[in-house]
């Protein structure tokens, strides 16, 4: 893990910046660098962490709040957000390309080594451009990242429907290439990949779903194209698709990674509707979620002997001390749920003031395993997930349950929980989480059995969707996308998700990415006009570009 820390660092110190700068600085590089390198970019972006993710997208989707409540327009603020643009041109396309480039200046008979990590790569790229495009719809790409190699200034925009299918047929390729024995053996990967290690059957897994993951976003708009794309994949061998969660596409990395910058999540509070359904249901990754409120027996103790006393004399630790905060505004303002909820006892010891607290907060180690408790710097590790094994299975279990396949949805479904339960427990023991207790299989068959998730086929969908929102608390843009393509988990759901209500009025959640205005001085304004003008002709887009509560081209009602 040190090894890898130090390759990490010194790749992206040393030589990432000057090859964006400086194509003759790519001939200092070795090639499989420029894997590690993009890699590295997908997942080191902290802007992207607290903007995108804690202040936005989380909120939205009402996994946390802040800690006062969300205010009350907090669906209408999109300061610094959709940071994930940006890396696919100064970081993750970039650096894919120059590795090929790199590639191509080797003798013939070298780069024959190489054609494995080329796909590898191309898969990260592929999966990147999905991801950025999956919130702005039309975004340069056939005829990106080619500006310093004799390409354009000024690329075209690709349509979202074009841009799928150009990366369905780049995955197809690689994992053809990726199952064929090379002519000449493959260089050693090793820790330049930190997905799968250089193993090339894990890539063909991790490509395959990538594959079903993007066929699913076209049901409503091309449903003849994704069942092709879906039944084809599903007819792969077994061993080229996921199978546990150690096939899983998931970046780990040590806890020096994220520490500092604006990975903190200090301040998100857990929300109500989350917590009261996790505890209704007795949910065994509650403690891997949210942290406890600060009601322990030693505490009401302490509050009983203040003088004055805060607390009645035989006060008792609550058995319930996972307490969510309300998700619409309006329930955070009204006054008898701020003096109950946010309204802390004030313990003066010493001097030193102690906040007790009602309400829980996200577990900080779930997002930046290096965050202090305590005044205990974390030593763990942080999981970035991109493609679990989890989400496979609900993938599958969804399209079952709409008809898509004749595969069994309650097998998937049960599959899909049973992994995700079993995904929290190591990432939640690796990530050395305070107050955590490992699950048992008790509490696994417990929590299966419950009425609320037990599969029911005649509410397939609702329980698949509702689940897989849990499941993506550690991925929120996937329960945002979730929710836009099935419409679940809503205010009658079985995990309900109240309407947000401000001042009377109840609130729009935002569907995409707010779209700056072209300028006419800007290079690529031609391109780029052209491409929202044509966007927006599609149904839903919204009233002008910058109308985050519009759709992309897969996103229909």
């Amino acid at each position: 893990m040190l090894a890898t820390t130090l390759l990490m660092t010194g790749c992206k110190d040393q030589a990432f910046v000057d090859i964006n700068t400086d194509p003759d600085a790519l001939t200092e590089v070795p090639p499989a660098n420029q894997l590690l390198n993009a890699i590295i970019n997908v997942h080191d972006r902290d802007f992207e962490a607290f903007y995108d993710n804690y202040q936005r997208i989380m909120p939205w989707m009402q996994y946390s709040t802040g800690l006062t409540g969300n205010g009350q327009n907090f669906t209408q603020v999109y300061d610094n957000f959709a940071n994930r643009y940006g890396g696919l041109y100064t970081g993750v396309g970039n650096a894919v390309v120059d590795m090929e480039k790199l590639i191509e200046k080797l003798p013939a008979e070298e780069q024959l080594r190489y054609v494995h990590i080329i796909r590898m790569g191309r898969i990260v790229k592929a999966y990147y451009a999905f991801y950025v495009s999956d919130i702005y719809g039309s975004i340069p790409y056939t005829e990106a990242f080619q500006a310093r190699y004799g390409g354009t200034l000024t690329p075209k925009y690709d349509t979202q429907q074009a841009l799928f299918a150009t990366l369905d047929q780049e995955l197809k390729e690689a994992i053809t290439v990726l199952k064929t024995t090379p002519s000449a053996p493959q260089i050693t990967v090793g820790n330049l990949d930190q997905y799968f290690g250089g193993d090339a059957k894990k890539w063909v897994k991790g490509a395959n779903a990538l594959r079903l993951k993007i066929a699913m976003r076209m049901a409503k708009v091309d449903a003849t194209k994704m069942r092709s794309i879906v039944q084809e994949v599903l007819a792969s061998p077994a061993d080229d698709l996921m199978s546990s969660n150690a096939d899983g596409w998931v970046f780990v990395a040590p806890a020096a990674f994220n520490n500092g910058g604006n990975w903190s999540p200090a301040g998100l509070r857990a929300s109500k509707p989350l917590v009261d359904f996790m505890w209704d249901t007795q949910d065994p990754r509650i403690d891997a979620f949210f942290t406890k409120n600060n009601y322990s027996q030693a505490n009401i103790d302490l509050l009983i002997a203040a003088n004055p006393r805060q607390l009645p004399v035989g006060t008792k630790e609550p058995a319930r001390r996972y307490v969510g905060g309300f998700t619409s505004p309006d329930q955070s303002v009204n006054q008898q749920n701020v003096q109950r909820f946010y309204t802390p006892r004030i313990l003066v010891t010493n001097g030193n003031r102690t906040s007790i607290d009602t309400l829980s907060y996200i577990q900080p180690r779930l997002f930046q395993a290096a965050y202090s408790v305590n005044g205990t710097v974390g030593t763990g590790r942080n999981y970035f997930p991109v493609i679990t094994y989890a989400d496979f299975c609900f993938m599958r279990a969804e399209l079952s349950a709409q008809g898509i396949t004749t595969e069994n949805a309650k097998n998937w479904y049960e599959a899909g929980v049973t992994s995700s339960l079993d995904w929290y427990d190591i990432l939640a023991k690796d990530a050395v989480l305070p107050e955590y207790t490992p699950m048992t299989e008790a509490e696994k068959a417990a929590y299966l059995a419950h009425p609320k998730v037990a599969f029911n086929a005649a509410k397939a969908l609702d329980l698949i969707a509702s689940q897989e929102y849990i499941h993506f608390l550690r991925q929120p843009t996937e329960g945002w996308a979730t929710w836009k393509r099935t419409g679940f988990p809503n205010a009658s759901s079985t995990l309900a998700l109240p309407n947000l209500v401000s001042n009377g009025a109840t609130l729009t959640v935002p569907r995409r990415a707010p779209l700056g205005i072209p300028a006419p001085t800007e290079p690529n304004y031609t391109n780029r006009k052209a491409a929202y003008d044509e966007m927006a002709k599609l149904p839903g887009f919204g009233t002008d570009p910058q109308d985050a509560t519009g759709r992309v081209w897969w996103d229909r009602p």
